[in-house]
């Protein structure tokens, strides 16, 4: 199918892009609900208007499409569910509201911890009327349209105000299928004075080689409202992952972010917080690892829009082989937010000549009164420490390991629950042993 495109791109980007508007109206073909269907209608025309990005385009300088253009990725049925033992092994060790979602359909099957549901938390997979459509005058990124262009399933977490969860919501995508398309719409309300831990976890079966994951998510947190997130990232290796986050705060309210991306030929994460209501705090993290030739890309966008918050981000990247990382942070501190108190660090460690790190902290004040810096650092595994540590009868290619992991856990720092720290680290480490074996 051809379509006309007003934007100048490459045949290869015409061609996906003629690709996911006819998976698009193959949807539309078999919905029902016209509010559905105009809502993908309405990002076709924008998507076309738009086009693909390029590397002329600067949120894209560093990050090449390519290879993510040289697949056709389609909206398949679900495959063979796998069994619940072929999963243990990836699952979470601790007690949680497990929500498995099998090539983005959700298995009842698979998923657990029904019995821990509290009457204060709703959870609802999305209809066109739940699924929350981007606006007109949004300056919507071309994956944002094309998570809109074939949006089918979403999922809405709402917790009641004054309740606080025991356990975690456990959100597991499972890919079965190579050339698979998955696209998720998320929402999540956290009530006034409410707490609640959010756990996302992207994994392939074995043998599943390429799969494409664009999802996006908009998370409210109402006044004295807590939020503890963890995403782990860890696709096989030729796949691809696109997700954008935006996270808004009340007055008071509480979010810590953690992003391990580990996973995937090409890995976008993107975080826009808004704190829109004084005496707010947001801590984002994240660990990337990168080896071969992955492109390990990680973004956050802070907005300090009223007074007397607080905002706190570390980034660290441990770069192999001809992998490359990067890394762009905005804060943003505006007129009347004074008071601001905002930190922003990236630290790289580059474990190969070939190994290349960008990245872009950036600071826009425009308040007189405000305490905010950003710094980063990129270089080599210090000799001296290596000698240190051989001094000491560690081996060379150990005391490398543990000087790589204990650089790269740091992020970790700020989840408390033990269990989950030792999961995570686990995850991170059996990358790292991979790679330095």
């Amino acid at each position: 199918m051809t379509v006309a495109v007003t934007p100048k791109m490459s045949p290869a980007a015409r061609q996906m892009l003629d690709h996911l508007v006819a998976e698009a109206r193959k949807l539309n073909d078999n919905t029902q609900a016209e509010a559905l269907v105009q809502k993908r209608l309405e990002a076709e025309s924008r998507l076309l208007a738009k086009g693909l990005p390029t590397r002329k385009d600067e949120d894209w300088q560093y990050t090449s499409l390519l290879p993510w253009l040289q697949h056709h990725f389609e909206i398949k049925a679900p495959g063979a569910e796998p069994s619940l033992e072929a999963l243990q092994a990836h699952f979470l060790p601790e007690d949680a509201i497990r929500l498995v979602f099998v090539d983005g359909t959700f298995s009842e099957a698979l998923s657990a911890g029904f019995d821990l549901i509290p009457d204060a938390l709703s959870i609802e997979m999305a209809d066109a009327d739940a699924i929350q459509t981007i606006a007109p005058m949004a300056e919507a990124d071309a994956f944002e349209l094309m998570n809109e262009l074939v949006l089918d399933q979403g999922l809405t977490l709402r917790l009641e105000d004054q309740a606080a969860l025991d356990v975690p919501v456990y959100v597991v995508q499972v890919q079965t299928q190579s050339e698979r398309l998955t696209n998720l719409r998320m929402q999540v309300e956290v009530g006034e004075n409410a707490e609640m831990a959010l756990i996302q976890q992207y994994v392939c079966l074995d043998g599943v080689e390429s799969v494409f994951v664009n999802e996006l998510a908009h998370l409210h947190l109402a006044k004295h409202a807590r939020l503890k997130q963890v995403v782990l990232q860890d696709l096989s290796r030729n796949s691809f992952y696109f997700n954008h986050q935006y996270f808004r705060q009340a007055e008071a309210s509480d979010l810590s972010t953690v992003y391990l991306g580990l996973g995937a030929e090409i890995s976008r994460h993107q975080n826009q917080v808004a704190l829109t209501g004084s005496y707010a705090e947001c801590e984002q993290n994240s660990i990337g690892f990168g080896a071969d030739k992955q492109v390990v890309d990680s973004r956050t966008e802070t907005l300090h829009q009223v007074a007397h918050c607080n905002s706190r981000q570390l980034h660290k990247f441990v770069l192999d082989g001809q992998a490359r990382g990067v890394f762009n942070g905005m804060i943003y501190v505006a007129k009347d937010a004074q008071k601001t108190d905002g930190q922003m660090d990236n630290k790289n460690l580059l474990l190969s000549n070939d190994a290349k790190m960008d990245t872009k902290p950036q600071l826009e004040i425009y308040a007189d009164d405000v305490k905010c810096s950003h710094g980063c650092a990129s270089g080599q595994i210090d000799e001296n420490q290596l000698f240190y540590a051989q001094a000491r009868g560690i081996r060379k290619p150990d005391a490398m390991r543990l000087i790589t992991q204990a650089f790269l856990l740091e992020p970790l720092e700020g989840v408390s629950n033990l269990a989950r720290h030792q999961w995570l680290a686990s995850q991170v480490m059996r990358k790292l042993d991979q790679a330095m074996a």
